[in-house]
């Protein structure tokens, strides 16, 4: 029974600093209301013939789509994070071209603050090494797809973008 505590205690302590690492690497905190959070960067990548959206593989909502992006880390811009992102897992080059929309969002707990940059693709081949699947799809088609919720606030704003027409 001694060794099972030790055992139970090890892990919990591992799992602790796991949880302080990526908190440290990824949360943010308003220092005013002292509410924690997540900045994430999202691109509409504009591909002819249309715009690139990728279906989550790792739970959670999994099988969910996304606009394609991820986690700013610390000491990088969200232009850099979103071209890092892009590169890691999707092996693509785009132009950033301008910011479009930040949507705040909380998922189970975690507040989003989600900044979505328009982007033109310029080279690769997409190969995806985060996502089980990927299109290219028209804005029309877009409603087809189960979009995260943060996502489906960014998808009703580009209906009024001359970005997609």
């Amino acid at each position: 029974v001694l060794i099972f505590i030790c055992l139970l205690i090890g892990k919990l302590i591992l799992l602790s600093l796991y949880i302080f690492a990526f908190n440290r690497k990824y949360f943010y905190e308003n220092w005013i209301t002292k509410e924690s959070y997540l900045i994430v960067v999202c691109g509409i990548v504009r591909k002819n013939p249309g715009i690139i959206i990728c279906q989550r593989k790792k739970n959670p909502y999994e099988g969910y789509w996304e606009f394609p992006g991820g986690k700013l880390e610390k000491g990088e811009t969200k232009r850099q994070c979103l071209n890092r992102e892009l590169a890691e897992e999707l092996n693509i080059r785009v132009s950033v071209d301008r910011l479009f929309s930040v949507v705040s969002y909380n998922y189970d707990g975690i507040n989003i603050h989600l900044f979505c940059y328009l982007c033109s693709y310029l080279r690769g081949t997409i190969r995806l090494t985060e996502h089980q699947s990927f299109a290219v799809t028209q804005y029309s088609e877009l409603s087809r797809f189960k979009l995260l919720a943060g996502n489906v606030k960014i998808a009703k704003k580009l209906k009024y973008s001359n970005f997609i027409n």
